[in-house]
């Protein structure tokens, strides 16, 4: 479980770039209604695959999350702005020695059913998983898993065979996703009044958007109800928002994988409380770990710290091209954030958002602001504090708070200075 620092309990300030970054994060994660039913639909799935006719009858082990679905860091798709991918183990009490392409086909068969069935239609058989499509866009990725040794929990095989392509082609991983997701929940703890402003802002969008079976580890609880989550999660769940809107044009190209940026984030210790210190940390991490296997004629290699023959590199970067392409991508990365958590005008800080995380989060957070803004000018709320933060219920706070907040000054929404 992940720990929770306690902190003193105060009025929670925040900086105007903390807030934009704060409300983007929220518009791409997974919403508390949608991580419902993932839920729901994680658990369907893995009641169908164990249905008396399947294939898989009584051969399930466990089921169980993996990737960002098993930390809390799930955000909406690389291809489009509706739709998350899910991950899941599903661990298979199958001899040891079938063939990669065996198990893959065995578990197509369990989840596509037979014609006029739940899912026969809707599952696509990928090179290392089963695909489940849902017509509201998410995907249901299960990849099959065999134990390795029971004495060394969810160190498993995980198989690798692209359909079509010859058997001499296949090939079998060792992985222990499991392990990896439990090692980054320790290394990112909770901060109770981060995650508490957190947790309300992905409870208030979502209410705006949304007006003897085998083993099953529970998918983690959305942070809104789960504890909340740490500024290294949200700061991870944005890399990955940039990765994908960079991505999303260069057709045919692999992108960094989201385990290796996880366990990049996860390897940097003193972060920070806020995401814009996180944002820099994490980055700045990943672009020196980069730069030093490109200085030495290397492509990057990191591995599971609870798993060494877990590599999050074997099929990115394919080669030094892609390499330098990211390391490009990082240090421009660092420069608009540097632009954005300066003393900047909205219209500028806007400019950035788009050009960081897309058009769509960004013209719907700055324009939220701007209302929220108005309104507040309007009721003779807003409050001001030192360096240009804005209070939370601010009006209650300048009244408590001697000095602690200015005069509210003109303000000029996009077209100024406003900060």
């Amino acid at each position: 479980m992940t720990t929770m620092q306690q902190t003193d309990r105060r009025t929670y300030e925040e900086s105007l770039p903390e807030k934009l970054l704060a409300e983007t994060a929220v518009r791409v994660e997974l919403p508390p209604s949608w991580h419902q039913r993932a839920v729901q639909r994680y658990e369907a799935v893995r009641e169908y695959i164990e249905r008396p006719n399947s294939p898989l009858h009584d051969r399930v082990e466990r089921f169980y999350p993996q990737g960002s679905m098993a930390i809390g860091a799930t955000i909406r798709t690389r291809k489009r702005e509706t739709g998350y991918d899910i991950d899941i183990v599903a661990e298979l009490r199958l001899p040891i020695q079938e063939s990669p392409e065996t198990v893959l086909d065995l578990l197509h068969r369990a989840i596509k059913g037979d014609p006029g069935s739940r899912y026969h239609g809707k599952v696509e058989r990928q090179t290392r998983c089963v695909t489940v499509h849902y017509e509201d866009g998410m995907h249901l990725d299960v990849t099959p898993a065999i134990l390795q040794d029971a004495d060394d929990p969810r160190r498993s095989w995980i198989f690798h065979a692209k359909p079509g392509k010859p058997r001499e082609h296949h090939s079998r991983l060792t992985v222990n996703s499991y392990a990896f997701a439990e090692w980054f929940k320790e290394r990112t703890p909770i901060d109770l009044d981060f995650a508490e402003s957190y947790r309300r802002r992905a409870v208030a969008h979502d209410q705006l958007v949304h007006l003897a079976d085998a083993d099953a580890d529970p998918v983690p609880g959305h942070s809104s109800d789960n504890g909340g989550k740490s500024a290294t999660v949200v700061a991870l769940q944005l890399l990955k928002r940039n990765r994908n809107v960079l991505y999303r044009t260069r057709h045919g190209q692999r992108m960094p994988p989201s385990v290796l940026l996880s366990c990049i984030a996860g390897r940097t210790t003193g972060a920070g409380s806020s995401i814009g210190a996180a944002l820099e940390a994490i980055s700045g991490a990943l672009l020196e770990e980069l730069s030093a296997a490109d200085r030495a004629g290397e492509l990057i290699d990191v591995r599971n710290p609870r798993c060494e023959a877990d590599r999050f590199a074997d099929r990115w970067p394919e080669n030094f091209a892609a390499q330098r392409q990211y390391l490009d991508d990082l240090r421009i990365f660092r420069q608009k954030l540097a632009r954005l958590l300066t003393e900047s005008s909205l219209a500028d800080k806007a400019e950035v958002l788009q050009e960081l995380f897309g058009e769509a989060p960004a013209r719907s957070v700055t324009q939220d602001y701007a209302d929220e803004l108005g309104a507040a000018v309007t009721q003779g709320t807003r409050g001001i504090g030192r360096a240009g933060r804005i209070l939370a219920g601010a009006g209650a706070a300048a009244g408590t708070r001697a000095g602690s907040a200015s005069s509210p000054r003109d303000h000029t929404f996009f077209g100024g200075d406003w900060r």
